[in-house]
């Protein structure tokens, strides 16, 4: 059983009154940023990402490789710790920029942790949920993330294109990519 195809909790979302371009959150280092900071690119990738998970090492090799690739031709990468999935991302924001840029060398955008379901979900995930096919039926009620590593693909307007399980390899999203930043 893969991780999109375990037993799904589901928020009572109201609609987002905002764009994905007028949110703003706090970066890795504590100084808030709006998002229309990225304005301008061709396609985002927004991405709940952990330092302890069984998905880190591929996630991270293949989102760097991703961004070197891509990130002049429009490719932005937004990554959103998040401690919510057993504990796997406990570390406080320092040591995770330390940790992944120094393993990995990850240089796209990283904020500080959030929660992407609950109560306490942050905005953003709250716009991209129920942007995507986690919404259900055209209602207000929203799938959960079901793990860390879950991949929203973006377009220049912000508007969600695809979303990725979390198992769901960087690489295998190469060909939506390429079909974005195309346009």
């Amino acid at each position: 059983m893969g991780i999109c195809s375990a037993k799904k909790e589901i928020d009572q979302i109201e609609a987002p009154n905002k764009q994905f371009f007028d949110f703003e959150i706090n970066d890795i280092d504590g100084n808030l940023v709006q998002l229309s900071k990225f304005k301008g690119k061709k396609a985002y990738i927004c991405v709940n990402v952990a330092c302890s998970c069984r998905l880190t090492t591929q996630n991270y090799v293949e989102l760097v490789d991703m961004y070197k690739l891509y990130k002049d031709q429009g490719l932005e990468i937004l990554g959103f710790p998040c401690n919510q999935f057993q504990k796997q991302e406990s570390k406080p924001e320092p040591e995770i920029k330390n940790y992944v840029t120094q393993k990995y060398g990850a240089h796209f955008p990283l904020f500080q942790k959030i929660e992407v379901n609950g109560i306490r979900t942050h905005d953003i995930y709250k716009y991209l949920r129920y942007n995507s096919e986690l919404r259900i039926n055209n209602k207000n009620k929203i799938k959960y993330v079901p793990w860390n590593f879950a991949k929203f693909l973006l377009d220049e307007n912000g508007y969600v294109i695809n979303y990725y399980c979390p198992d769901v390899s960087p690489k295998e999203m190469i060909i939506d990519i390429e079909k974005v930043l195309k346009n």
